[in-house]
């Protein structure tokens, strides 16, 4: 899948830049010519011309011209276009950064919702159908660019998380849980579900977890991805677990498998500004 994916990704790369031609933009292509090493150290080769080729919307190979990358397009253009069509819909677009971050607030609450019914579901053994979900942890680094506005391709998707990361179930200790809001509050915040944390300086003033203060003296189930709870951009407070089960649910998978349950039930993929997160006072250098 890996693999396929990759391939993926590079022909719809090349695709686009055929695509993009359609903006008639000018490029060069030197012309092809083979020297040997003698001549290029004697110098013998004093001039190498190049012609200037107009890209519209055709691409239109010449006779006797090599280039491969029509053969390339030929040959994972029909996977590509598998992942083009739209799998839902989003009114207005959700931007990654600015306006209330509503990309993260509604990938992480995504997440959330799909790991909880991922539990209830599941047939893996190593999962207590009783367990709730606490909270929901994402990084915002793993999110690559905006959710469109309109018709919304698996392709969207594979823009927006485009990293091999996993869904993790753990449960912290509360004295962890704070460990890790203390680390936010002197670091940088990440996108969380079903919590509410207030910042004033560098020091947490306030955190409620589903509503309630955080209490030390209790266990929180979290759900996040293989990636943070590895020590991944440096949340260390997550490697210290009482358990952690890995589901081996791709993040793209999951928002592809939510996005198309959206659809079904008539749904689109909306988000609106909430206050999850107040930050005062900050000092620059955090």
């Amino acid at each position: 899948m890996k693999n396929l994916i990759q391939k993926i990704t590079f022909a719809a790369a090349v695709l686009l830049v055929v695509v993009a031609g359609t903006q008639k933009a000018s490029a060069q292509r030197v012309k092809k010519a083979e020297y040997t090493s003698d001549q290029l150290n004697n110098s013998s080769v004093s001039k190498i011309t190049w012609t200037t080729t107009t890209i519209d919307s055709r691409f239109d190979v010449t006779e006797n011209d090599n280039l491969s990358t029509p053969a390339i397009i030929a040959r994972y253009k029909p996977e590509v276009d598998k992942y083009s069509d739209p799998i839902g819909f989003c009114p207005k677009g959700l931007l990654k950064s600015g306006n209330g971050n509503l990309l993260r607030s509604w990938a992480v609450d995504a997440y959330m919702e799909f790991a909880q019914h991922y539990i209830d579901t599941t047939s893996n053994k190593d999962i207590d159908k009783n367990i709730k979900i606490d909270f929901a942890l994402m990084n915002s680094g793993g999110m690559r660019t905006d959710m469109p506005k309109g018709n919304v391709s698996k392709y969207d998707i594979l823009s927006i998380f485009p990293f091999d990361n996993y869904l993790v179930i753990e449960e912290m200790d509360g004295d962890k849980v704070r460990m890790l809001m203390e680390l936010f509050a002197k670091t940088k915040p990440q996108p969380m579900s079903n919590v509410k944390l207030h910042i004033d300086g560098n020091q947490v003033k306030e955190c409620l977890i589903g509503g309630q203060p955080l209490d030390e003296s209790r266990k929180y189930v979290v759900a996040t991805i293989d990636f943070l709870y590895s020590g991944g951009d440096n949340l260390y407070p997550l490697k210290y677990s009482n358990w952690m089960v890995d589901t081996h649910k791709k993040l793209m998978d999951i928002f592809m498998e939510y996005i198309q349950s959206l659809t079904r039930q008539g749904r689109n993929i909306e988000k609106q500004a909430d206050d999850r997160l107040i930050v005062e006072n900050k000092s620059k250098e955090n």
